[in-house]
């Protein structure tokens, strides 16, 4: 028997996955949805990955991810060096894991530096 309902109840830990992780900003485009523009893209990329997986093999490290950001604009990130800034997640409003193999995640949250954070 197949049950329904069942990913209502999944949830990803995202802040727990970040928190032996240290991101960079890559870059921004922008976020559209059925032809509007709803925020940003941020892509970001895994520059130290200290994370325990329980098996010594496994890391990110070099991986990118995808944030998504309502209501700004990708030009509100121009200040940042792509490679160079390093960027946290905070504010997180969602965060799933999907995919047929269950490798791929989608964020939508908030970006921050340690100097200084986009305003909306």
């Amino acid at each position: 028997m197949a049950l329904k309902g069942l990913s209502a109840f999944e949830r990803f830990a995202l802040a727990e996955f970040l928190a032996e992780k240290r991101l960079v900003f890559v870059k921004a485009v922008p976020w559209t949805t059925d032809k509007s523009t709803d925020g940003s893209k941020i892509v970001v990329q895994i520059i130290e990955d200290r994370t325990n997986y329980g098996r010594a093999t496994i890391s990110n490290f070099g991986e990118q991810l995808t944030v998504k950001m309502r209501n700004i604009s990708p030009d509100a990130f121009s200040q940042l060096k792509p490679l160079q800034s390093e960027v946290f997640v905070k504010e997180i409003e969602r965060a799933s894991v999907f995919g047929d193999f269950r490798n791929q995640l989608s964020i939508i949250a908030s970006i921050s530096t340690k100097e200084t954070s986009p305003t909306k």
